[in-house]
């Protein structure tokens, strides 16, 4: 067994939870809300595109 002693590690103490940073729901309005659901829209129709292609492909 070999042991060496290092000292180019720096042991980072780990973060207490009351000193975290509390997390913030943000609610997108306007123009990027209307970006989101035509991402969303997007999303689906590709789905929808991938599925009948591998229907089709299937013989």
């Amino acid at each position: 067994m070999m042991t060496t002693n290092r000292t180019d590690i720096t042991v980072i103490p780990p973060v207490e939870p009351e000193a975290s940073p509390k997390l913030v729901k943000i609610v997108p309005k306007g123009s990027i809300r209307l970006a989101f659901w035509g991402l969303r829209i997007y999303i689906v129709l590709m789905i929808i595109a991938v599925i009948i292609g591998f229907s089709h492909g299937i013989h």
